[in-house]
């Protein structure tokens, strides 16, 4: 922001919409500068098409004519006055479009246009701003490439290296590195040498909290016997029948790793659904205590999926940890206290070189 000008959020307000994550935040707020204040209405929007500009601004007014009947009904919320819109980089495009239609603007090159009650701030900003891959991190095949460096954090790999062991692109694996040593989570001697972990906690942490799951479906059924005997053999059953599954959440678990009690069984399925209720004895019952999970399209493979890097354990090979931690995160009940040991156990086995910010745990 210019020098003299401030904005203070004030509240957010999550508005219902159609497509992709159901609803839009918008946020109020109040442009601080030295001869007053200006209340305002903030939509974010982080590439912005001269062509959106009208459209915003309608919704915006729209959303401030509910604030004010809200207002004039006892709602505590402030009462905007100017539509504002939010982007990274606003081209001269944008500007323009935001003077024609009266839309203060901000980026984050330091551009501020408002123009209110008495007040009008007119700024070009031109501070350079760093450009981020949007590539997804922690779905899709971004997925793999996390796993894998989760699996191996004392190496040193190139993106060509960790391309091929994903088996994605080059252009996309440098992609999603180069996102995540801007956060902090890898880095590397030169642009020319291979990226390491600079945080393996922070970045298993940063999974957790992105929300992603790993499956697509999970079906819940009962098992008569989830002792590893039972699903020993039932791994066997299916391993003769050419079936592949892999364990997760307690069916995953080491008993020295089980921190909480009453967690559900599971296993990763790639094929029919049929043999397996077989194998294991499953019935379409409640109390379920036995999950199905079917991965999704980009995990279900051993480059840098679900089968990447199994654990070997006494019924038959588990996920590994990491993924065991982002399983049990979203099953709900006490699994995110098991993921959390999980998580510190993940920790102390890290070489101390790769956890520069281990502290965080």
């Amino acid at each position: 922001m210019p020098r003299g000008v401030e904005v203070v959020l004030q509240d957010s307000w999550l508005v219902p919409q159609r497509g992709p994550g159901g609803q839009a935040v918008y946020d109020l707020a109040r442009v601080l500068f030295p001869s007053g204040s200006v209340p305002i209405l903030m939509a974010y929007r982080p590439q912005l098409l001269p062509a959106l500009v009208p459209q915003l601004r309608r919704r915006l007014l729209e959303l401030d004519e509910e604030l004010r009947r809200r207002g004039s009904a006892g709602c505590d919320l402030p009462i905007p006055r100017v539509p504002m819109i939010v982007t990274d980089v606003a081209s001269a495009g944008v500007i323009n479009a935001c003077e024609r239609e009266d839309v203060a603007l901000v980026d984050l090159r330091g551009t501020l246009l408002l123009r209110s009650e008495g007040s009008f701030i007119r700024v070009h900003g031109d501070m350079p701003v760093q450009r981020r891959s949007r590539a997804p991190v922690f779905h899709g095949k971004g997925g793999r490439l996390v796993r894998i460096l989760l699996a191996a954090p004392e190496q040193i790999l190139t993106a060509r290296e960790l391309s091929a062991r994903a088996q994605t692109s080059y252009a996309y694996t440098h992609g999603v590195l180069t996102q995540l040593e801007q956060d902090g989570y890898l880095t590397r001697a030169s642009r020319n040498t291979g990226f390491r972990l600079r945080d393996a906690a922070g970045l298993l942490r940063a999974w957790l909290e992105s929300g992603e799951k790993t499956s697509v479906t999970a079906e819940g059924f009962h098992a008569a016997s989830t002792m590893p005997d039972a699903l020993r053999s039932g791994y066997k059953t299916l391993e003769v029948q050419g079936i592949r599954c892999i364990f997760t959440l307690a069916s995953g678990l080491l008993p020295e790793e089980r921190f909480v009690s009453g967690l559900p069984h599971g296993l990763y399925l790639t094929g029919s659904l049929e043999p397996v209720l077989q194998a294991f004895g499953l019935r379409r019952m409640t109390p379920h205590n036995f999950w199905v999970l079917r991965p999704e399209v980009a995990a279900e493979t051993e480059a840098g999926g679900v089968y990447h890097a199994p654990r070997t354990l006494p019924q038959g090979p588990g996920v590994f940890l990491p993924q065991l931690a982002v399983d049990f995160h979203h099953s709900g009940g006490r699994g995110k206290e098991q993921a959390e040991a999980l998580v510190e156990r993940f920790v102390k086995d890290l070489p101390l070189w790769t956890g520069a910010m281990n502290d965080r745990v």
